[in-house]
């Protein structure tokens, strides 16, 4: 599947079994409900994401939420209703009827981008998708009698409908999933492989096994000398009457900067040194001054480029990004920076480096625009 899509991310539960707020419980940096978000924004063409929160927490979640492409939503009393909620507010950002969405529960953090990838794929022309497992386990009812095993999976997130599909068979019951709403509308649903490190948070013996997936996922298992390196370099004049857009941010008040997109030096040094280390060009042969880029939006021309990445086999490992301006200073708002380009390119916290610095007025630049010099690692998919 190859077409634009849109996501909802539910992270309205209550914890009622874990007996705190379990997707704010900290792995490795992340709160447990960003690690889904960060897997879904790094995959190629998502183009809108609901994140359905609890009512009253806006506020808590907008302060680690990367402001494009994210919607935050309050959620409903039930599952069933917030995902309603969430196909709601993308419906009022412009997300037509027959919008391709993925369902994903915020406290299965270990989604993969495999996975993901795998239901997107089996989308078709119609019906839904569910990624599930098989039950290893002898069933049986609380009176002891077994319960035949087979036909019988374990359903995961994420789950896959068209927008008007999810909207009318989710209002026409109480369901506790997608797949079955779909099913129960008439519609086929196709079954794909789960993955088993997949694992929903429910109880706090799940997240021992949780934190040893991600572990393996948020340090690398193999040295960086083993890792392609490459560096990359972009500097652009400032150019009054244009907002100024750098590491994926803006800056208000702040000077532009001339370009054929939007002019993000930081952002166009990350590309070149992912491209370099992985072989692929440089960022003016992937987006050539065409009208196609004309002021495009710099985070999206990093999302090409991670798919352009995956195409060939790789995946970013790491980023190392030095910025060299006079102004407008970069360390208030590093952190910040930090998080929107590990969010673009799939990675976390800590393997994501910003800092800022200034010429001393020598060579390039002064005060006549910015530079900015990445050095990134990539790592087979």
């Amino acid at each position: 599947m190859t077409a634009p899509f849109a996501a909802v991310l539910v992270a309205a539960g209550r914890s009622r079994r874990m007996g705190s707020d379990k997707l704010w419980i900290d792995l490795f940096g992340r709160p447990i409900w960003r690690w889904g978000l960060d897997a879904l924004l790094a995959t190629p063409l998502l183009e809108r994401l609901a994140l359905v929160v609890p009512p009253g927490s806006q506020a808590r979640f907008r302060a680690l939420t990367p402001p494009d492409r994210c919607l935050l939503v309050d959620g409903g009393a039930s599952r069933r209703d917030s995902v309603l909620a969430g196909l709601a507010v993308l419906t009022d950002a412009g997300c037509g009827d027959e919008t391709i969405v993925l369902v994903h529960d915020a406290a299965r953090p270990a989604v993969s981008a495999e996975l993901v990838a795998r239901v997107l794929v089996a989308a078709g022309e119609g019906g839904g998708v569910v990624p599930a497992l098989p039950v290893p386990d002898t069933l049986m009812r609380a009176s002891g009698q077994h319960v035949d095993r087979e036909g019988v999976v374990a359903a995961q997130t994420p789950q896959l409908g068209r927008l008007r599909d999810l909207r009318e068979a989710l209002s026409a019951g109480d369901f506790t999933d997608e797949a079955s709403a779909l099913a129960a509308a008439g519609l086929e649903v196709r079954v794909v492989a789960g993955d088993p490190a997949n694992r929903k948070l429910t109880e706090p013996a799940d997240l021992e096994l949780l934190r040893a997936v991600l572990r393996a996922r948020a340090v690398p298992v193999e040295g960086p000398a083993a890792r392609p390196v490459g560096i990359g370099f972009d500097a652009h004049r400032f150019e009054s009457g244009r907002p100024l857009r750098l590491g994926g941010l803006g800056w208000p008040d702040a000077v532009g900067l001339a370009g054929h997109s939007d002019g993000d030096a930081a952002l166009h040094a990350v590309i070149d040194a992912l491209l370099g280390a992985a072989g692929l060009g440089d960022i003016g042969s992937l987006f050539p001054p065409d009208e196609r880029w004309r002021d495009a939006d710099s985070a999206e021309l990093v999302v090409h480029a991670v798919e352009r990445l995956a195409t060939a086999g790789w995946r970013p490992a790491s980023v190392d990004l030095a910025i060299v301006a006079v102004a407008p200073a970069i360390a208030p708002r590093r952190k910040e920076m930090s998080e929107r380009i590990a969010a673009l390119l799939g990675l976390s916290l800590d393997a994501v480096s910003v800092k800022g610095t200034t010429s001393d007025g020598l060579g390039l630049p002064g005060g006549e625009g910015i530079a900015a010099y990445a050095v990134a690692t990539v790592a087979r998919a």
